[in-house]
């Protein structure tokens, strides 16, 4: 039932602004006048929350998400049915979008879809997974457990996001102030001081004219050095939205020195995680990997679990998939070997995943203080090229002055 904003007089005369459900506006009118309202405008509420744009630049922060899941789940655990509760926390969600949201989700519940089938038409904001999950408890009729189950799982990943990002900061705000620096020096400080040299007439080192030379290029060409950089980021972006130039930088990305361990144990990770939540919640393994697949962003690991579930479909088991594949490690394999001979495969995965996040951070701990000093020395190296070749040519007017 669409929710009208309207503004109306009371019979003691004051004007007042709320909202009202109704099934049309003339119906939302008859229904103010009923209770005594003289209505000045109304209008529907704007759900068009769906178009593009919105979807493209606007983003609902993840935290928001979760609490909305764990005020469910909380809501639910308390005996009051999903509609009530949906329209419960619409009231007190702050976020306006995810408050449109929820109120349109509540009017799709009334007019007869489950809870996971609303929540899909915002594929965007709740994954196939978080679907998936709803779903089952819906089946299962432990629609709380899933939903807290989700909140724990989205909460956990965003921890380890803000890990990464803290890791990885400081090295790139050190980048990007040497970067500055440089361009300065090259750009602004040198063209003045090769004035002063000009004027003088001495034969210049070679380091001097070298960088003279480098300053002129990049005062003359800055706009075209911008437009390649430009063309060339483009021109990635393209090769990544083609399935093929994905496959191959996706690759790529696995045989980086030390990235490439990291990168792959991170989405292993994610995979695991996401495993061990969908089975938790009685999911057949085949339609499990078929949902964690889509959590997985690297192609490369994507098509070697497409072959998994093929394989498990015919009879094969995880372990035995796992331990035919060239990316999953033998901890990886035993541990899932354990897991199903035990019968609590989805506790052996989520130990994997917490292992795993843990020796990414580690990992990411080191490298960033690896990465640290060899940017400093790196840039401390041009810049000491810089103000070398500056001071040259001032050393030799001290040695013909004496």
């Amino acid at each position: 039932m669409p929710r009208f904003i309207y503004t109306a007089k009371t019979q003691d005369h004051q004007t007042i602004q709320a909202d009202i459900y109704a099934e049309s506006e003339q119906d939302a009118i008859n229904k103010l006048t009923k209770i005594g309202y003289f209505p000045i405008s109304i209008k529907v509420e704007d759900l068009t929350l769906e178009k593009e744009g919105i979807r493209r630049f606007w983003k609902i922060p993840r935290k928001d998400i979760v609490q909305f899941s764990r005020q469910l789940s909380s809501l639910i655990e308390s005996g009051v049915n999903v509609l009530n509760s949906l329209n419960i926390i619409s009231e007190q969600i702050p976020n306006k979008y995810l408050k449109a949201i929820i109120r349109d989700v509540a009017n799709k519940i009334k007019d007869g879809q489950s809870l996971s089938e609303s929540l899909a038409t915002y594929p965007h904001l709740f994954s196939n997974l978080y679907t998936s999950l709803v779903r089952s408890g819906e089946v299962g009729g432990n629609l709380e457990i899933a939903l807290k189950r989700v909140a724990d799982f989205l909460e956990k990943e965003e921890e380890f996001r803000d890990s990464v990002r803290q890791a990885l900061a400081y090295p790139v705000f050190v980048f990007i102030v040497s970067v500055l620096t440089v361009i300065v020096l090259l750009g602004f400080v040198i063209p003045r001081l090769v004035a002063m040299f000009e004027d003088m007439g001495q034969i210049l080192p070679f380091s001097t004219q070298l960088l003279i030379s480098i300053s002129a290029i990049l005062r003359a060409y800055w706009w075209l050095i911008l437009a390649l950089i430009f063309i060339s980021v483009f021109l990635l972006q393209r090769l990544y939205q083609r399935p093929h130039g994905k496959l191959f930088l996706d690759r790529l990305k696995l045989k980086l020195p030390i990235l490439g361990d990291i990168i792959l144990k991170t989405q292993e990770s994610r995979l695991m995680r996401t495993l061990s939540l969908l089975l938790s919640g009685a999911t057949p393994v085949v339609y499990a990997l078929e949902v964690s697949i889509s959590t997985v962003e690297n192609q490369i690991l994507r098509q070697e679990l497409q072959a998994f579930k093929e394989e498990i479909a015919n009879g094969l088991s995880f372990s035995k998939c796992l331990s035919n594949s060239k990316l999953f490690s033998p901890f990886i394999t035993n541990m899932v070997t354990v897991g199903e001979e035990s019968g609590t495969l989805e506790k052996s995965l989520m130990r994997i995943a917490d292992d795993y996040e843990r020796e990414v951070d580690r990992k990411l701990k080191t490298f960033t203080r690896l990465l640290e000093p060899a940017i400093i020395l790196v840039m401390g190296l041009i810049v000491g090229f810089i103000v070398l070749s500056m001071l040259l040519p001032i050393f030799q007017i001290n040695l013909i002055v004496q």
